[in-house]
């Protein structure tokens, strides 16, 4: 990795872009019936894999900045929800298409239905990106629903020149696959070409199963590390498996609660752990991983709880404890 500025006291420095969405919560009132009404509560709340994400760095205390599309009568709306949460919103209005939205569709058991309008994300690319924000200390993420938009050959070169621009300028860079469903439909070899150089990739199983072929947890997380300095694989109620190369892999449990919403749990995550791992940047050891993959699994407790993929506003952010506030070294392999 790259040596990276230790500044004391400062923030982490985030950058995130991708998707933005309009998240519609169905809760039927028992079985839906066809053809006739069921009752159900519905709410609308604001989402989008990234742009959750990048609500979670700044409730964290990271200095964020999202790039995002979104229809253009909305770019208003969903800036000023943004800057609610603490992020500097980069958003580029669509006339032609709308915002997304996803009609997400909440079974008794707590599972849920998603349906997807990708509308104004369809349109997102790596280049939408203000380089001039990635420097020494600065982190990039982003989601593989940027990159499912459109698996060409000029897409993943866009990805590939983002991340080299990023890790030259002296950035970490990180992915969160998205959806195992994407990948399935559109395959494990764009996403691995185009996000090759990334320092971290933080999937759930279902989606570590597919990139690798593997169906053990650990040979997941060691197929992995072939492609990427850090792993950190969510496994739901079995808790986090992660690694490094050389460091682990270490086991965190999941913190026992009683699921309301899941949408969102794997964007908290992403951002409780990566921002630890900035916190902590010169370090390389178990205990930096273990303290790293609890606070992932802290934020993925508390999304889960209620309704919506967002931060709780009224709840300042828990100070994540005994991390120090400098940045050296934030995330990757020592050599």
């Amino acid at each position: 990795m790259p040596e990276a500025a230790a500044v004391a006291d400062a923030a982490p420095r985030v950058v995130v872009f991708g998707d933005v969405i309009d998240d519609i919560i169905v809760t039927p009132v028992g079985d839906i019936r066809p053809d006739t009404d069921t009752t159900a509560r519905i709410e609308r709340r604001p989402g989008g894999s990234a742009a959750n994400a990048a609500a979670w760095f700044a409730h964290l205390g990271c200095r964020t900045d999202f790039f995002g599309r979104v229809g253009a009568s909305d770019v208003q709306q969903h800036s000023a929800l943004l800057r609610a949460d603490g992020v500097v919103p980069h958003l580029r209005g669509e006339a032609a298409l709308p915002t997304g939205t996803i009609v997400v569709v909440l079974q008794p058991d707590r599972t849920r239905t998603m349906l997807t309008e990708r509308g104004a994300n369809a349109l997102v690319s790596a280049r939408d990106v203000d380089r001039s924000l990635l420097g020494s200390g600065s982190h990039l993420h982003f989601t593989g629903y940027s990159l499912f938009s459109d698996t060409g050959e000029a897409a993943v070169a866009d990805f590939q020149s983002l991340i080299q621009d990023a890790r030259a300028a002296g950035s970490t860079v990180s992915v969160n696959p998205g959806s195992a469903g994407f990948l399935a439909d559109h395959g494990t070899g764009s996403l691995l070409r185009a996000t090759q150089g990334a320092t971290a990739i933080l999937p759930n199983l279902d989606e570590g199963r597919l990139l690798t072929g593997r169906e053990d947890p650990r040979e997941v997380v060691a197929a992995l590390l072939e492609h990427y300095e850090l792993v950190a694989l969510t496994m739901g109620r079995a808790g986090v498996l992660t690694a490094m190369r050389g460091i682990g892999p270490v086991s965190v449990p999941a913190i026992p609660v009683v699921p309301i919403d899941t949408t969102g749990a794997g964007d908290a995550f992403s951002a409780g752990f990566l921002t630890a791992m900035l916190r902590t940047g010169g370090r390389h050891d178990e205990e930096r991983l273990t303290a790293a993959a609890r606070e992932g699994v802290r934020c993925s407790a508390l999304v889960v709880e209620s309704l919506g993929a967002r931060p709780p506003r009224l709840t300042p952010a828990a100070p994540t404890s005994g991390l120090p506030s400098t940045i050296s070294e934030p995330l990757g392999d020592p050599a």
